[in-house]
């Protein structure tokens, strides 16, 4: 099986690190990272990765907004949203909007890998 290619978009540097570590050491590529829904848009677009991890909560243009705007682009696009947000009619919002899924903050390696091999297989 392919690597799965991973685009990383969140704004702490340190969270980035960290979800970077545990997808290498799962076996995912990580093509990317990202610190606000605007690069995240552009990188998306030029690199085309097989999953995106996209925090909900940045500035200036969160994680809502960059996923709707990517699956405006790209209605196929893989987007796992990543907060720490508890308020779930936010999370529906996103899913129904075409978000495949959330994991919320803290996570745990096993949570990562499992969404992430869920969404490729097409759950």
């Amino acid at each position: 099986m392919k690597k799965v290619r991973v685009l990383l978009v969140d704004d702490s540097t340190y969270i980035r690190t960290v979800l970077g570590s545990i997808l290498a050491e799962a076996g995912f590529e990580v093509v990317d990272e990202a610190a606000d829904g605007e690069e995240a848009i552009r990188k998306y677009m030029n690199l085309k990765p097989d999953v995106v991890l996209m925090d909900v909560v940045m500035e200036p243009m969160g994680g809502k907004a960059a996923t709707q705007a990517i699956l405006d682009k790209d209605s196929a696009a893989k987007i796992l949203m990543v907060t720490v947000l508890e308020d779930k009619n936010i999370l529906v919002d996103l899913v129904n909007m075409g978000a495949k899924g959330y994991i919320t903050k803290p996570f745990s390696k096993e949570e990562i890998t499992e969404k992430i091999k869920e969404i490729m297989e097409g759950y």
